[in-house]
């Protein structure tokens, strides 16, 4: 019994996908060898992966579009789970579903070939499997692509969306559509409708003349310059203002906590035991830390 594997790295989780056969048991192939023994032999394909997918801490472009489809796949998941029938979801619990979703929503992900191409592949994407008859595919994944995806998921809630909206949207039709990817974070870009438009033959031979002119030193005349009139000076870019953030006291910071999570301004305010105090901190700082997790954090003197 023969196997054969193109393997082009090892990983710590390969996952076995479903294979092909004529009816020789899952995949397997009868062959006759030249001495005359009859073997069963199974071949399996496996993605070769880059330095970037090994070792990268970013998800590589070619895979953006799949990982916005599969991030907005599980978000619409966690919230169908989450919402009572009877009301809307208030502010700190959709924003504990996002953070739930976006911190352990994404086992089962990997890499694996598809018509020759490396491929996001997962539970939350449909990816065609063409497998030749007695052959196999060989799904590679592991924690690193669990992160990635964490970290894509993030980007769309807090950054590129905003929980409040990807609620909202949510709210209007039950369900969070994929049109997400393509309208609202351009992680896909949207197909092309109708045919393409044909060159206009003046606009090439107006190129010509225009190339013509330059070749023999010519200016070119503006449509919109007074007869006589010097060419305007260009213009340089006004600079970028990096305005600082509002440094605000401790009381103001707590009431935007609270009201961002949709509690009473004053809730952090109360008077509290220690005990009580401590577990508070605690818990806004983990809420704090996810929601930074996909930027640097600011350092602050104390």
């Amino acid at each position: 019994m023969a196997l054969r594997c193109r393997c082009g790295v090892a990983l710590a989780a390969l996952m076995l996908t479903t294979v092909a056969g004529e009816d020789r048991g899952g995949g397997w192939e009868k062959k006759t060898k030249d001495d005359g023994r009859v073997v069963q032999e199974l071949k399996i394909e496996a993605p070769t992966l880059t330095e970037e997918d090994q070792y990268g801490y970013n998800m590589p472009d070619r895979y953006r579009c799949d990982s916005c489809k599969a991030v907005v796949f599980h978000l619409d998941e966690f919230l169908k789970k989450g919402q009572p029938k009877s009301r809307r979801l208030k502010a700190w619990e959709y924003t504990d579903l996002f953070d739930e979703t976006c911190r352990s929503g994404f086992k089962g992900y990997g890499v694996k070939l598809i018509d020759g191409v490396n491929a996001l592949s997962g539970p939350g994407l449909k990816q065609p499997d063409h497998i030749a008859p007695g052959g196999g595919m060989i799904q590679m994944g592991g924690e690193s692509w669990e992160k990635r995806l964490g970290e894509i998921c993030r980007k769309l809630v807090y950054e590129k969306v905003g929980e409040e909206e990807l609620y909202e949207k949510f709210r209007a039709s039950n369900q969070l559509s994929q049109e997400i990817c393509f309208t609202e974070t351009s992680d896909c870009k949207a197909p092309k409708l109708g045919p393409e438009e044909p060159k206009a033959e003046g606009a090439a031979k107006k190129a010509d003349k225009t190339r013509a002119k330059r070749a023999k030193g010519k200016p070119e005349k503006r449509k919109d310059a007074a007869p006589g009139a010097s060419p305007a000076p260009k213009r340089a870019a006004p600079p970028l203002a990096n305005a600082p953030e509002a440094r605000v006291g401790v009381d103001a910071f707590l009431r935007s906590m609270a009201v961002k999570r949709g509690l009473p301004a004053d809730e952090y305010i109360m008077t509290r035991t220690d005990s009580e105090w401590e577990q508070l901190i605690v818990s806004l700082a983990g809420h704090i830390f996810t929601r930074r997790a996909s930027g640097p954090m600011s350092s602050v003197a104390v």
